[in-house]
């Protein structure tokens, strides 16, 4: 191939990336976008992007390395970067370009947020002239990259390749010791799925940093870190192959890599702080190398090329407890798995009670990460041939969730069942997507409508279990607690039971069989929720008492419905079972470490409480190993690091879980997240004599989480279930300290599971 070979579309995200295929001839189109200046003074100033992008342009045009023709690639710095051109740079520039078969390389730079709990959380870029970062600011005038990516997507290239350095300093003036990390929501926006039908497509997207971490920049390069070794790499590493000059993508990821984890260190150790900055590249299945550029360096190829890092594999399994295996080796249930594998084909199974287990070949390449879905099908309808209308609806309502178009999912599947009442994972899909979207009421009435029409598993149980649970939660904090000549006393019910629940046996509960007797139901109350959970969790122990998942039910249950500490015996031992039979599984660790956490929280000595908080520590960081992005597990961890008075590591924690809020499902948890945050902030503030940056850092992370819940009580009593304490209102200004004062003493560290933890998400 010379180098008059048609390059297709470039996507530059932070960076410049060009895709190139030798079977056929291709242009390659480029977009680079970088912002320094804003107009808006509510924005910070950048120092690099607008240098990073102009040098990805010459390299990407100089016949030494791209060699692409200039009117193949568009530059968007600073005045040039208006919301408008952006968007334009791609429906009027790369659209009415890009043919079949053509490449695309995007770079972005610049400032990038992420607002939203859960499903309605939304990642923006911002461009120069947008009017702030509220809600309704960033809404009017950024730059959504969910529809960003989706409209790349509608081009019909054959490869995409994507750059993002959009996660530094909080982009508010002066609060640049308050991280703006890279989120779980930004991360997923920014991968491109190809959406031409009949157009093989592959998309590649290299991440400046990795979840919870922020990109930096260095003024001895005078770049983002992340571009200075990119371009590095393009320039002059042993990088390329002879006789092309092929600069592949999984070594220049794996030398990006390398080269920018060695600037955290040497940094780190210079600046006597800890800097982590780890790239991270996402990418679809591949068949082979995905090229760059072609570079010719005068003829100075390397002899070597640099060795590539062993792949791993990003497997998204569904349902989301789904035991996955590579290799013949057990690595963890999903929903979300990051698993070695090796160069070559590795065989992957997945199962999973009440489904039909599946096998396949993955091919894998040095430096790379295939990001793979795996679905399985239920046994009962897995030998039978599916209705076809529904299963073309059921496909089309898949392709929405992955879209994250939340409402278009949810229609499509009432839509199957409408067209095959027993089509049994879009139950599941389906009362998930309701639980995630704040109804559990009508989650439970779904998954009720399938033990109707199907014969209930073990799955089946858990998810009941889970939507009760999160009906419990949801409405904990509306209900009141009940007094008794001015003392307050706890009801039946457990830990939501005992807190929010009614005293006296309500008399309709009689009427309706309550949690005690009778069919499942839809629940009219906190108290009979919880009963309802436990009762649905015992089902599915009595189906298999041997099916980890079912343990993992039983014991979120028993927690909801503990008094006093009374579980803490079977708790502990159901997820002690759970961890035992799949030591794999992240979501036995964490349910450990969560039960620990609580149960500690009510040990009267001191030395006892710490003894389990530091037992929980070591298995929620267990869990952390197995899924590294795991929210809760973050949060928990946070928590514990915080009753130990561990300041710098509940820091670190809070601010991971933070970033992970896509997992979230509860905008009042994740405000109390912020609080403790500003919190711990003032704290060292005040350590160090009023250090303003930490002040306006503390400052910032209150502001946080005021937008996520204006009214803090709620966030206020979360935090007090924790049992925080001291720990928490000595460094709060005297308006949150009397609120939080003014809330009833709960018993001590007693809190609620997310409704996902009880069986780890089936939505990714």
């Amino acid at each position: 191939m010379t180098m008059k070979s048609r390059w297709n579309i470039v996507l530059l995200l932070a960076g410049s990336l060009c895709l190139t295929r030798s079977a056929s001839a291709f242009e390659t189109w480029v977009v680079i976008v970088g912002i320094n200046k804003y107009d808006s003074p509510q924005i910070a100033a950048l120092k690099y992007p607008a240098t990073d992008a102009t040098a990805i342009r010459e390299t990407l045009t100089d016949p030494q390395y791209g060699n692409l023709s200039a009117d193949h690639v568009k530059l968007l710095t600073d005045e040039q970067a208006t919301a408008a051109n952006i968007r334009a740079a791609v429906s009027d520039f790369l659209a009415t370009k890009v043919q079949p078969g053509d490449h695309v390389i995007v770079s972005l730079a610049g400032h990038g947020v992420t607002k939203g709990v859960g499903l309605e959380a939304k990642s923006y870029l911002l461009p120069t002239d947008v009017k702030g970062v509220s809600i309704t600011a960033l809404e009017a005038s950024a730059i959504d990259l969910r529809v960003f990516a989706n409209d790349l997507g509608k081009l019909p290239a054959s490869q995409f390749v994507l750059f993002v350095d959009a996660c530094r300093e909080d982009p508010t003036p002066g609060r640049g010791v308050k991280g703006n990390l890279l989120s779980d929501v930004l991360s997923r926006n920014l991968q491109v799925t190809p959406q031409v039908k009949g157009q093989p497509a592959v998309a590649v997207t290299f991440f400046a940093c990795s979840i919870g971490q922020r990109a930096y920049e260095d003024p001895e390069f005078k770049h983002g870190v992340f571009t200075y070794w990119i371009l590095d790499g393009i320039r002059q590493a042993a990088i390329p192959t002879r006789p092309e000059g092929s600069v592949d993508m999984g070594r220049l990821s794996s030398y990006v890599g390398e080269k920018v984890k060695e600037w955290a260190k040497k940094t780190s150790e210079a600046g006597g702080f800890e800097v982590e900055q780890t790239p991270e590249m996402v990418n679809s299945e591949l068949n082979g190398p995905v090229v760059l550029v072609q570079v010719k360096r005068n003829g100075n190829l390397p002899a070597m090329p640099l060795t590539a890092s062993a792949p791993r594999g990003l497997f998204l399994t569904s349902p989301g407890n789904a035991q996955l295996t590579v290799n013949g080796a057990k690595i963890s249930a999903g929903p979300v798995v990051q698993a070695p594998l090796r160069s070559g084909d590795n065989t992957v199974r997945v199962e999973a009670a009440g489904y039909a287990p599946s096998e396949r070949s993955v091919r894998a390449l040095a430096g790379y990460q295939p990001q793979i879905t795996l679905q399985l099908q239920h046994e009962e309808s897995s030998g039978a041939a599916p209705n076809s209308k529904a299963a073309e609806l059921y496909a089309r309502a898949q392709d929405a969730e992955a879209r994250e178009q939340w409402e278009a999912a949810t229609a499509g599947y009432q839509f199957v069942l409408q067209t095959d009442s027993k089509f049994a994972p879009a139950y599941e899909r389906l009362a998930a997507l309701q639980v995630r979207q704040g109804q559990p009421k009508e989650a439970i009435t779904t998954l009720l409508k399938l033990r109707e029409q199907t014969t209930p598993n073990v799955h089946t149980y858990c998810l009941l279990t889970s939507a009760y649970v999160a009906y419990a939660m949801q409405e904990a904090p509306n209900a009141k607690e009940e007094s008794s000549g001015g003392n307050k006393k706890k009801s039946p019910g457990g830990i939501i039971g005992g807190l929010f629940g009614k005293k006296k046996k309500d008399p309709e509960e009689d009427k309706s069989g309550g949690a005690d007797s009778g069919e499942f139901r839809v629940p009219s109350n906190v108290r009979e929720a919880v009963g309802w959970a436990r009762k649905s969790a015992d089902e599915a122990v009595k189906l298999d008492a041997t099916a980890p998942e079912a343990l993992q039910a039983l014991g979120f249950a028993l927690v909801a419905a503990d008094q006093k500490g009374s579980n803490r015996k079977v708790a502990l031992e159901a997820f002690g079972k759970a961890l035992f039979l799949n030591p794999h599984d992240a979501t036995s660790s964490y349910g450990l470490g969560y039960a620990l956490r609580i149960f500690g929280s009510l040990q009267k000595e001191k030395e006892a409480r710490d003894e389990d908080l530091k037992r929980a520590v070591g298995t929620l960081k267990d869990a952390i190993a197995i899924r590294p992005n795991y929210y809760e597990a973050h949060r928990e961890l946070a928590y514990c690091y915080h009753l130990l008075d561990d300041t710098r590591q509940a820091r670190r924690e809070y601010d991971t879980a933070n970033a992970n809020r896509g997992g979230a499902e509860n905008r009042d948890e994740v405000a109390g997240l912020n609080v403790a945050l500003s919190s711990l902030l003032q704290r060292a503030a005040t350590e160090s004599g009023g250090n303003p940056a930490l002040v306006s850092a503390a400052e910032g992370y209150l502001g946080d989480a005021r937008e996520f819940a204006p009214n803090l009580t709620t966030a206020l009593r979360t935090l007090k279930m924790v049992g925080l304490g001291n720990n928490l209102t000595d460094f709060l200004d005297r308006p949150l300290r009397e609120l939080y004062n003014k809330i009833p003493s709960l018993p001590g560290g007693l809190g609620l599971p997310n409704p996902s933890d009880i069986l780890g998400k089936i939505l990714h």
